[in-house]
């Protein structure tokens, strides 16, 4: 079982039982030419490839309007142009890329806005979740979008990113999320219950977790703590989140995460292999080649 059915089925009975038993994502050579480079936001209707030319069969497949494109930033570039960054879809989001900064096959197939690029891309199912007030969990590995709240009580072999659209809504092909006909629910238990049905610890910590993180304020009060990719839903309880998958400046990461635009996952110590808790900074570009991107010294032992 996986752990969102499990959710649901602690959810189930925290819902109407009020409790349960036990049974129950680097880089290498800049690669963006700044000539022939469409940056005005005026020409956004779509990406663009300087002296692309037909598609050839022996080119290998050609792209799907909402496939991920081969472009990336480097880390740490020689050279950067004046020029603004250009925005490249990565399959369930629009990103920047600073001028001059750009890795793969697809730099020059860009657009010279956030707005342009979403546009573009409006119709594929991350962007058209999103745009209808859905939660896309690119992270997740479910059988099928969200339903009423719920994952999909459903079994497949391989799980794949989902639409949450939230209580009352489903995801429907072309339109996004959708008001549905959902059952309704009764009031959920006390909270905690609620964060002891669905694997929290109700400790003195002042405030419920978040991602794993305890609230700095200095008080005596009972709260949820839940797991570290987990927040606290007052209806929910604790419940994997987007919100600790996506990593601001200063924040912890992990594996899984993915740092802000502009940041990357680093663990700071003075030299390789060092214990920590990595964090998501910007790059460290000084030029000097005993020191990685991460501030840490190559040499050290």
């Amino acid at each position: 079982m996986t752990r969102s059915r499990l959710i649901v089925a602690q959810l189930t009975c925290a819902l109407f039982a009020f409790g349960c038993g036990d049974s129950h994502g680097r880089d290498d050579d800049a690669g963006l030419r700044d000539a022939g480079r469409r940056v005005d936001a005026g020409l956004d209707a779509g990406p663009w490839s300087h002296d692309a030319g037909p598609w050839e069969p022996d080119a290998g497949p050609r792209l799907g309007p909402c496939d991920a494109q081969d472009a990336r930033a480097e880390i740490c570039p020689e050279l950067l142009c004046d020029g603004p960054p250009s925005w490249h879809w990565q399959g369930d989001r629009c990103f920047p890329i600073e001028c001059g900064a750009c890795v793969g096959a697809d730099c020059e197939r860009s657009w010279g806005s956030r707005e342009g690029c979403e546009a573009a891309h409006a119709s594929c199912e991350p962007q058209l979740c999103r745009s209808t007030g859905g939660d896309w969990r690119w992270w997740a590995e479910e059988c099928a979008h969200f339903s009423c709240g719920f994952p999909a009580p459903v079994d497949c072999e391989v799980g794949r990113a989902v639409c949450d659209c939230g209580l009352g809504r489903g995801f429907e092909e072309g339109r996004g999320c959708v008001d549905m006909d959902c059952p309704t629910f009764p009031p959920p238990p006390d909270r905690e219950m609620l964060c002891r049905s669905t694997g929290g610890r109700w400790e003195m910590t002042c405030c419920d977790s978040v991602c794993g993180e305890l609230c700095a304020d200095a008080c005596v009060a009972p709260a949820c703590n839940c797991g570290p990719l987990e927040i606290f839903d007052p209806f929910f309880g604790c419940v994997e989140a987007t919100r600790c998958y996506e990593r601001r400046a200063g924040e912890g990461c992990h594996d899984e995460a993915r740092c802000e635009d502009g940041t990357i996952c680093c663990d700071r110590c003075g030299g390789p292999g060092c214990a920590g808790e990595p964090r998501c900074v910007a790059p460290v570009c000084d030029g000097d080649e005993t020191i990685d991107e991460c501030g840490n010294r190559r040499d050290a032992p």
